[in-house]
């Protein structure tokens, strides 16, 4: 079930039908569980609303404001790009900026052909995706879930991070 893309690095989707189903929080604990057993982990998260990280009157604002196509901020720990895009970049192209991790983890991108975990709860979701619309469900690897579900791919708890961390490094990481 290994999946690869830029240079051989596995890349994992967690995905849910909505808003506050955990997937953030899945995401940070398994990202914690990862560098703990040594990896480099790069995410890419897909926001529906339109973000802003620069600001009116901050050098980087006015450069791009000026018609820089792209600006980059750097300083002793962190680098940023701020890239001005006619249409949404592809899962693809966003792939690029990670080559010195182990895995890229995706938030969102629901229709993306990478391997998927859905994060499920009855609470607050309501429905599962997987099986539950139409189109293709071959790219589902599980459902993590607070529920107790019969499927036929793997169900992990979705509070047990180590059980799901095992599982990444397993399925995806592992050739």
């Amino acid at each position: 079930m290994a999946n690869s893309y830029l240079n051989r690095k596995p890349v994992v989707s967690i995905i849910s039908a909505g808003s506050n189903s955990g997937k953030t929080t899945l995401i940070e604990g398994v990202i914690k569980s990862l560098k703990k057993r040594g990896y480099k982990a790069g995410v890419i998260k897909y926001d529906v609303h339109e973000f802003q990280i620069d600001h009116p009157g901050k050098d980087t604002y006015r450069f791009a404001e000026a018609g820089a196509d792209n600006v980059v901020i750097a300083s002793d720990s962190k680098v940023a790009m701020i890239k001005k895009t006619k249409e949404r970049e592809s899962i693809e192209k966003l792939l690029e900026f990670f080559r010195d991790v182990d895995i890229i983890i995706v938030e969102g991108f629901k229709n993306n052909t990478f391997p998927k975990i859905e994060v499920y709860r009855k609470s607050v979701n309501s429905t599962l995706i997987y099986g539950n619309c139409s189109g293709d469900f071959t790219n589902f690897a599980a459902v993590a879930s607070d529920e107790n579900m019969e499927l036929d791919i793997p169900v992990l708890d979705l509070n047990n991070i180590e059980e799901i961390t095992d599982f990444i490094e397993t399925n995806f990481m592992e050739g």
